[in-house]
């Protein structure tokens, strides 16, 4: 399960690999990110409050290395995560106790340091779902448990599209498009959530399935918001 919330030391020996993510990725999209940013900056924006933890770009410029934010579905447990690697466009996040998570288009295709790993997942439309989304969609997961076992479950999935949904992300409130994804294996079902930047394939949060046992997570992807790093 997600640890509690972990403030990020020690890391520097991913800086070279964070170059190459910052390199590849982060200049393509902070220049779609950054208009709206300044035009959020000249507005009377409703900041989103956590009793805990605010979650704005003041927070977010104490890290000097791309992040992503993992968080319990309640939100009362959450991590960050730092680049690890980029490998034909997945990318691969890790946090400090070990537990790592890989994306494609930040749709989740692979966990690591959990009871019930994602071990692989073939999704023949992951370069096409949120800019040509089909109503029906396959796709196939692979887990290892603890004592070495796999089991693969087969989802038949239906897709569905809202457009122009607010949303709250740092202390911005955006126009996204949301995809719904509901899917079914047997008597093994979920429900995922992606809220996206419209006409781009930028997932900037997500409510996401990790297996039965650990149930969903939510992810928030921060890195590109990161224009000063070096």
């Amino acid at each position: 399960m997600i640890k509690k919330f972990l403030i990020l030391i020690s890391l520097s020996a991913l800086s070279c690999t964070s170059d190459d993510i910052i390199r590849s990725q982060k200049n393509n999209f902070y220049d779609i990110y950054r208009n709206i940013i300044f035009q959020e900056s000249n507005s009377n924006t409703t900041k989103v409050k956590n009793v805990k933890t605010l979650y704005n770009r003041e927070w977010l410029s104490n890290f000097n290395q791309p992040i992503i934010l993992l968080s319990s579905v309640d939100g009362k447990k959450a991590a960050t995560l730092v680049a690890l690697g980029n490998y034909k466009n997945k990318l691969t996040w890790v946090s400090v106790d070990g537990i790592s998570v890989s994306f494609a288009n930040g749709i989740l295709i692979a966990t690591r340091g959990y009871s019930q790993d994602l071990l692989e997942s073939q999704q023949g439309d992951l370069n096409t779902l949120f800019l040509d989304p089909k109503k029906d969609r396959l796709k196939t997961y692979r887990y290892l448990n603890g004592q070495n076992e796999y089991r693969e479950l087969s989802f038949s999935c239906t897709v569905k599209t809202r457009i122009n949904t607010i949303s709250s992300f740092l202390d911005l409130t955006l126009n996204t498009t949301k995809f719904t994804e509901a899917c079914k294996a047997g008597s093994t079902t979920h429900t995922n959530e992606y809220y996206v930047l419209p006409n781009t394939n930028i997932v900037l949060k997500s409510k996401q399935w990790i297996s039965e046992t650990n149930g969903y997570i939510k992810i928030y992807n921060y890195y590109a918001f990161q224009n000063d790093i070096r």
